[in-house]
């Protein structure tokens, strides 16, 4: 399952093996370009100083509160608050839309375009994940080199890494390693 306030959350990578290399992705318009064609959002690039740091902002609550919650505890009021602002840049409302024969769908528009559209897009997608899933399957990779934000779709919710291969295989590994150095 795919969301895309949790493809928004990675924006923030992190090298998995450890090197401590980091990207702001926010900041490369080309990962700009394939995330707004991806979703299929349109907005201007290359994006503004002002609105990158809106959406720099914006990541940060969202991470914040995804933090909160894998700990256990409640989302500070501040950064519901700064979510909230977020879902309201792009009031949409609902309209009909037919196929050209007697095939419906109700697709919601919003008259507000750019930057302010595709924040309220992932607050909203981030809202709904909170709302309409279980918050407890929002999870953060236990690697720590790693920390990449995953969705928990295992039946017993106790998957750890966001790839069993990479970060999984690794930490796998490095524990193996550190028991052969306690025994020699």
């Amino acid at each position: 399952m795919e969301w895309l306030c949790i493809d928004f959350l990675n924006s923030d990578w992190r090298d998995w093996r450890g090197s401590g290399r980091r990207e702001n992705r926010l900041e490369k318009e080309e990962w700009l370009e394939q995330f707004l064609k991806y979703w299929g959002l349109q907005a201007p690039l290359p994006i503004d100083g002002k609105m990158g740091k809106e959406l720099l902002n914006l990541r940060e609550c969202m991470r914040r509160m995804t933090e909160s919650f894998v700990r256990g505890e409640t989302a500070a009021p501040e950064d519901l608050a700064a979510l909230n602002q977020a879902l309201a840049l792009a009031p949409a409302y609902p309209r009909l839309v037919s196929d050209g024969g007697n095939q419906f769908q109700i697709e919601q528009v919003s008259p507000v375009q750019g930057w302010e559209n595709v924040m309220a897009q992932i607050a909203g997608s981030f809202a709904h994940l909170l709302a309409h899933e279980e918050a407890r399957r929002i999870k953060i990779c236990d690697n720590h080199d790693c920390r990449w934000v995953f969705f928990d779709e295992s039946r017993n919710r106790v998957r750890r890494w966001c790839d069993d291969k990479m970060c999984g295989n690794l930490m796998k590994v490095r524990r193996f390693r550190e028991r052969q150095k306690e025994k020699g």
